[in-house]
């Protein structure tokens, strides 16, 4: 499972999986490999409405709730879905590890400049 974040991401893709009624609040999209395309409609300063692709995060709360569903229409299983959020956490303790690293390397400077400062 994956989250797809443009339209261009849709071009060549089998679907498997619409939803969209006329009151829900956003169109959900999932291609057979697993894609995930989710848009919503918004209304901007002029009572237009603009529609909006939503993020890999807004996408996920709304899609938590469907995944029983999903797995019994055979659109997206339960292994699809561990792969996922094993993936985002690969990622995200990445993301942790480098920001660390990064701060370290900051404090470090900082202390090198205020010891050389109050030594003199």
């Amino acid at each position: 499972m994956y989250f797809i974040e443009n339209q261009e991401g849709l071009i060549g893709k089998e679907i498997a999986y619409v939803w969209a009624n006329q009151f829900c609040e956003q169109t959900t999209i999932i291609t057979k490999d697993g894609g995930v395309f989710m848009v919503c409609q918004q209304s901007d300063w002029d009572d237009g409405y603009e529609t909006r692709i939503l993020y890999p995060h807004e996408a996920k709360k709304i899609l938590h709730p469907l995944k029983k569903d999903l797995h019994d229409k055979g659109v997206i299983d339960e292994t699809e879905w561990e792969e996922y959020e094993n993936e985002l956490k690969k990622k995200q303790d990445g993301e942790r590890e480098k920001y660390l690293k990064e701060k370290e390397e900051r404090d470090r400077q900082l202390y090198e400049e205020l010891r050389a400062k109050f030594e003199q």
